[in-house]
């Protein structure tokens, strides 16, 4: 359900900007490593292409869940940079919180964190207003 309503709150910025928001999709990092992000803004899409090429992603976003948090919180961030990917949006599921990071060389740097009652307001990659407390029905 996050995940729809995050796609949701991003979509009409994607579509103004000229991106693609795509949820869950395969995402080639480099040559052997392919991850499956929650959803990833991207500049284009090869609809006959088996992977969405890092180099081709704005944003990524993760929503941790019990069985996936150490890994979206250290390793994703840490692969995700590495691969060049500009953003990265967490969204941590048990307190409705979300961490915006920004790369810096190889590893990103948190610009914002945004709790329930406060408004991430989004002007790169793509223009979004956020309200964690909206994420959820």
């Amino acid at each position: 359900m996050i995940a729809g309503s995050l796609a949701t709150a991003l979509e009409p910025g994607c579509a103004a900007a000229g991106h693609t928001l795509l949820p869950v999709i395969n995402l080639r990092l480099d040559a052997t490593r392919i991850l499956n992000p929650d959803l990833v803004v991207t500049t284009e899409l090869d609809i006959a292409a088996a992977c969405v090429p890092a180099s081709a992603v704005l944003l990524v976003g993760e929503i941790t869940a019990p069985h996936t948090a150490v890994i979206d919180r250290l390793l994703k961030p840490h692969l995700y940079a590495a691969a060049g990917i500009e953003w990265y949006l967490l969204v941590e599921l048990d307190t409705l919180t979300m961490h915006l990071h920004q790369r810096q060389g190889s590893h990103y740097v948190e610009r914002s964190t945004t709790r329930a009652g406060e408004v991430l307001e989004l002007t790169d990659p793509v223009r979004a207003t956020i309200r964690p407390e909206d994420l959820l029905p």
